[in-house]
């Protein structure tokens, strides 16, 4: 371990986003500007017949629009057997399948008139029938999305371990179960937004985006739009969180490029709040119908799953069908057990797009498999801890192949669990909770588990997922010649504190001063090629490539400073930006010293030694994946008049490898855990028939605030990954435990009910209807 990893650092971006400071892509204001918008689509399902500008070229503010038979074809990077290629525009083509598709684009001098000239468009449409749900999509006779698939199934595939069938027949304990979890969006503080400047003169095109991936958009677009990859730059500026849909690409963004492309100008696009949640993000909304078998001793034996996804109309780029494919692979969770059969129906509807959301399909299985064993917990009369602990993966068997196929690379889950329980006094708190309910306040305990396998390798993207991306990400650093250190790298940050940690790797690697150390990154032609921010993998991939680029720099950096200081490179060790030798540290030589002989003295270097100081390295776990996992054990009490519970305590117990700044993981567990209690008890996308959205303002989508969040304890171990710095993700892990930490809570506070929390959100109304219509039982743990 060095100086710096490890350290409480507080954020050196902070300061500037703090004051006002930040530069994002609404505060970059070009000459000859102007704003675009869209005609959406107000119909869930309808041909259009026709679209007529001729009031809308009248305005004095308009410049010029974008047709659905201008619109560019979006292509996929998913080939995956059973998955269906659907016809993917930049605007709607031929007819809507959701409420809020663009149909037309519009540019106009002013953003405050562009409203007036939308509503001047007049677009006349056909009605037909909408399906806006999955299970009556897959229904004979239903109306279809694709009328040349004969059906809404998107993607039908199965997986089979084991003898499933035989596990289930010699099961003492045979746990049936619907369990659903509901669509919702994740909310960034900062929605999509895209500037695009077409310089016609040197026919470049420069595109600032909000997004999570500036190298595979600028890749992307010049698939989509058949133009030059050479010509164009994509720019990441600061960006107001992520939370996974900025990691697809939109048909506004592509769009808005189209329409600086036609018109020469630049052209901006800020995202609304009603857009965000009418178009963006929509995730989770699955249906599982299981069944697992147990023994008497509460061993897992088997799992069978049948799973309808809401895909809305189709996955967005980049991730398509994923989040469900996830899903499955994740619900084996810490648990050991060799029979798991499943079959998935992912249904096309008529809602928005299925696209990343922080957690990415883990969430909905840690809800299916934490409910399932608190209910089997129940069926045999064990406490939930119990039951997990005789089903925990042993640290002997790391690494470990869960019945899936993920390789688990490291990890001690029973240790975990214990601390947890030590941590969270649940003992204490069951002694407490049956005093308390004999004087009618109704406390619960949940016990939630999970794990995250985080950095995805190639190989998992590719023969795992059907994905034709890398696993890898890049870093360059550069020595300049006063001595001074640039790191620049594959990805882009959108809060996570990336200018920070990357620079307490590479400060560490090298032996440098913090501050001697900047960080940039965002820029698809200044900055190393990369796959970007998701799946908590920036601080595994990025930090594997610092460390390797690092490595090397400072190997010709000691074979420089041996040369001037005579010494031999095995005798020399840094500090402080100096490199001194070991058994004499009066003998020593600055960064500086040796940046100037290797750019500007190159006769001073070693013999047929390159000059300069910079290297750039790839990195990609050696393993299939990286797996973070933790513990969650919140305490509630409910109030069985209304229906509504309050969080008493919550208490985290993780192991994300070797923390490099306990600032920034602790700020991305808080994080994601009032993103995951969003979606346990407030969030959700609801639609009517019509496949009308019906909630699509903050006055009637709910978020947790500051006043319904609580304080959480979070400790923490480290069992360092075997990637280079030990180093796992934990960007999305408090997302994933969340919901079925909760509801197992407060289906312990019903024990004695014999209530079965089965769906989420965990709102009142619904509390209380389980308790009205609850038959007391006598708990059984």
């Amino acid at each position: 371990m060095g100086r710096y990893i490890g350290a409480a650092i507080k954020r050196r971006e902070d300061p500037i986003l703090l004051t006002g400071r930040g530069r994002y892509v609404d505060d970059i204001k070009l000459p000859g500007m102007v704003y675009a918008g869209f005609v959406r689509s107000g119909y869930a399902h309808a041909r259009i017949v026709s679209i007529d500008l001729s009031r809308a070229v009248k305005h004095p503010d308009f410049v010029g629009a974008l047709m659905p038979e201008e619109s560019a074809p979006l292509p996929t990077w998913m080939r995956y057997k059973g998955l269906r290629a659907v016809p993917r525009y930049s605007l709607a083509r031929g007819k809507a399948r959701y409420v809020g598709e663009p149909i037309v684009a519009i540019a106009s001098k002013d953003r405050y008139s562009l409203n007036d000239i939308l509503e001047s468009v007049e677009v006349e449409m056909e009605p037909l029938e909408p399906v806006v749900d999955a299970e009556k999509a897959l229904e004979p006779g239903a109306p279809l999305l694709y009328e040349e698939w004969g059906d809404n199934i998107i993607m039908h595939s199965s997986f089979r371990a084991g003898d499933v069938e035989e596990a289930l027949r010699r099961a003492d304990l045979v746990v049936r179960r619907r369990y659903t979890n509901q669509r919702y969006a994740p909310t960034p503080i900062e929605g999509r937004a895209v500037l695009s400047y077409y310089d016609r003169a040197r026919d470049e095109l420069t595109v600032w985006d909000s997004t999570q991936f500036p190298h595979v958009l600028q890749t992307y677009l010049a698939e989509a739009l058949g133009y030059p990859e050479n010509k164009i730059r994509v720019i990441a500026p600061d960006v107001g969180g992520g939370f996974g849909p900025k990691s697809s690409v939109w048909q506004e963004e592509v769009s808005t490029i189209q329409l600086s492309l036609k018109l020469g100008l630049p052209v901006k696009w800020v995202e609304t709040r009603r857009e965000h949640l009418l178009v963006c993000g929509h995730e989770r909304q699955q249906v599982h119908y299981i069944e697992a078998g147990f023994s008497r001793d509460g061993k897992l034996l088997a799992i069978r799953d049948k799973v309808i996804a809401d895909i809305g109309v189709y996955g967005a780029f980049w991730t398509e069908t994923q989040p469900v494919m996830v899903t499955m692979a994740a619900i084996p969770g810490p648990y050991n057990f060799t029979n798991y059969e499943y079959e998935i129906y992912c249904a096309v509807t008529n809602k928005a797009p299925y696209s990343p959301h922080r957690g990415f399909g883990r969430p909905v299985a840690a809800f299916v498999m934490e409910r399932l064993m608190d209910d089997a917990a129940r069926e045999l009369g064990l406490d939930p801890v119990e039951i997990r602990r005789r089903n925990l993966v042993g640290p002997e068997a790391m690494p470990y192949k869960n019945v899936h196929g993920i390789v688990y690379d490291s990890g001690d889950y029973p240790k975990a669990l214990e601390l947890a329980l030590k941590q969270a006094r649940y003992h204490e708190w069951r002694s407490i909770q049956e005093e308390e309910r004999r004087r009618g306040r109704l406390i619960g305990i949940g016990v939630a588990m999970y794990v995250e396998y985080t950095t995805p390798s190639s190989e998992r993207l590719a023969k795992g997922l059907g994905w034709e991306v890398g696993g890898y990400d890049s870093a360059t650093i550069k020595v300049e010649p006063e001595g001074k250190i640039v790191v620049t790298t594959g990805t882009a940050s959108q809060g996570q504190g990336h200018y920070t940690v990357y620079a307490q790797i590479a400060a560490d690697v090298l032996g440098a001063k913090l501050d001697d150390v900047v960080v940039y990154e965002g820029d698809s032609k200044n900055h190393p090629y990369g796959f970007g921010a998701w799946a908590s993998r920036s601080t595994v991939a990025v930090g594997g490539a610092i460390i390797r680029a690092g490595e090397q720099l400072l190997k010709k950096m000691k074979a420089i400073a041996a040369h001037l200081l005579e010494a031999n490179p095995d005798d020399l060790e840094t500090s402080e930006s100096r490199i001194y030798v070991r058994d004499a540290p009066e003998r020593s030589v600055s960064f500086a010293e040796i940046a100037t002989v290797a750019w500007r003295m190159p006769t001073k270097m070693p013999p047929d030694m390159e000059p300069g100081l910079e290297y750039t390295a790839h990195y990609e776990p050696k393993a299939f994946t990286t797996c973070s996992y933790a513990v969650h054990i919140p305490v509630v009490e409910v109030d069985p008049e209304t229906g509504q519970f309050k969080v008493l305590e919550y208490h985290i117990f993780d192991d994300s490898g070797v923390v490099v700044n306990p600032i920034t993981l602790y700020g991305q567990i808080h994080g994601a855990v009032a993103h995951g209690v969003g979606g346990a008890v407030y969030e959700e996308l609801v639609y009517d028939e019509n496949g009308q959205l019906l909630t699509s303002t903050f006055m009637d989508y709910l978020i947790p605030s500051a006043v319904e969040m609580f304080n959480m304890e979070i400790e923490h171990m480290e069992t360092p990954s075997p990637q280079p710095g030990g180093f796992k993700g934990m960007g999305e892990g408090g997302a994933i435990a969340a919901p079925a930490a909760l509801a197992n809570a407060v289906q312990d506070a019903l024990s004695h009910l014999g209530v079965t929390i089965t769906d989420t959100p965990l709102k009142p109304d619904y509390i209380r209807r389980l308790i009205q219509s609850a038959t007391p039982k006598n708990p059984r743990r």
